[in-house]
């Protein structure tokens, strides 16, 4: 096409055509103009495929790290709400009289003492914020959705930080200071082992542990940690339930965002 219109300006000169041969030289111009637009819209639409194969990357990591959360919140509903059962449970627990009377008390208290961290499957999202990736996320109501889900792990953590130390106070220390613990585990084959060995409950010296017990479970201080214990523990059970509902809906944002490249899986 080139070559047609030099062709056409020598043409042109030599037959003292001016007019002719200028309109054939700004054609030349236009024509050569539009190669460069072309170039260039090839060249943005690679970039744009490029940009979206590290988005679709991303968006598939993110659905990977949802189904593990979601699995990771139902286990910490579960544990939220048998720890508040197993509090609720020592608030009307009867006067000690027999060791399976200890053996009950005891795996009630171990319930709510134990201590789980919820911690949060959200390595891709990190990912995203450590490396200032965040806006490979062209779809804005997924963004959105990741900073919400955000917001409450970090409501979360205070919250946990908060009860844990309410624990420490009206919990640990009270019992600690009142009663004989850990019964049901032989303290000298667990450290000899390096498992935990639980004592036989013919073995626990109830003259002991027993009046310790029944004066513990009558102290105002460890009855208030306990109700504060089921009152935290609903509270948190039904934060993860929002929770859920929030992965949830990211989960079909993200398919549908998928399903636009055809990926279904």
């Amino acid at each position: 096409m080139i070559k047609l219109f030099r062709n056409a300006r020598k043409s042109m000169i030599k037959g003292n055509r001016t007019t002719k041969y200028l309109l054939y030289a700004i054609g030349e111009i236009i024509l050569v103009v539009i190669g460069i637009l072309i170039a260039l819209a090839i060249n943005n639409n690679n970039e744009v495929k490029k940009l979206r194969k590290q988005e679709v990357s991303y968006l598939k990591n993110l659905k990977a790290d949802i189904k593990l959360e979601l699995k990771n919140n139902d286990s910490i509903i579960n544990y939220r709400w048998e720890t508040a059962k197993a509090a609720a449970r020592l608030l009307e627990f009867k006067t000690l009289e027999t060791a399976n009377d200890v053996v009950e008390l005891e795996m009630a208290i171990n319930k709510v003492f134990s201590r789980i961290i919820f911690t949060p499957t959200n390595n891709t999202y990190k990912e995203l914020l450590s490396s200032g990736n965040l806006h490979y996320i062209t779809n804005d109501a997924i963004k959105n959705e990741l900073l919400e889900l955000d917001k409450m792990y970090v409501a979360i953590n205070n919250g946990e930080h908060h009860m844990y130390r309410e624990y420490e106070e009206y919990l640990y220390n009270v019992a600690i200071k009142n009663g004989e613990v850990l019964n049901l585990l032989d303290i000298q084959k667990t450290a000899i082992t390096g498992i935990p060995v639980f004592s036989n409950p013919s073995q626990i010296s109830i003259a002991t542990v027993i009046p310790g017990y029944n004066r513990l479970l009558k102290i105002n201080e460890f009855r208030n940690g306990l109700k504060l214990a089921v009152m935290n523990n609903i509270g948190f059970k039904g934060g993860h339930n929002k929770m859920t509902i929030l992965l949830l809906k990211l989960k079909e944002l993200i398919q549908n965002d998928l399903k636009n490249d055809g990926n279904n899986d």
